[in-house]
């Protein structure tokens, strides 16, 4: 399990997200999901069922990138379909709807949405 181990005074500014169990470790837990949010970025890692669903609407989310981690995810995003395995990822463009739905007995999806008018300098 990873800790935080801070080297300024003791004051942690970093966010840990932190590791979903293996499938095996993982068998007799409910449905996990980990989130770090930052100020222009969001990740998170979800353990998901077999045909359970996440669906986004179009204009909810920024930039994304989305990594399946474990098993095989069937991926609807930008009038685009992919079925990605373990070790694939793929980037959508902001404001696209999204759906994943885990089409393995369980899957890991890791993603990262950019929220690109929090980086965005103030209007004078």
């Amino acid at each position: 399990m990873s800790e935080a181990i801070p080297s300024n005074a003791g004051a942690a500014h970093c966010t840990l997200l932190p590791a979903i169990p293996s499938e095996g470790a993982a068998a007799a837990l409910p449905v996990q999901r980990n989130i770090a949010d930052g100020a222009a970025l969001s990740a998170s890692t979800q353990r998901m069922q077999c045909d359970e669903l996440v669906e986004l609407a179009a204009g909810l989310l920024g930039e994304e990138l989305a990594a399946v981690l474990e098993g095989r995810v069937d991926i609807v995003a930008a009038d685009e379909h992919y079925i990605l395995s373990a070790g694939e990822a793929i980037l959508i463009p902001p404001r696209e709807a999204r759906r994943y739905r885990c089409v393995t007995p369980s899957c890991v999806l890791y993603r990262v949405t950019c929220n690109a008018e929090a980086n965005k300098e103030p209007q004078v």
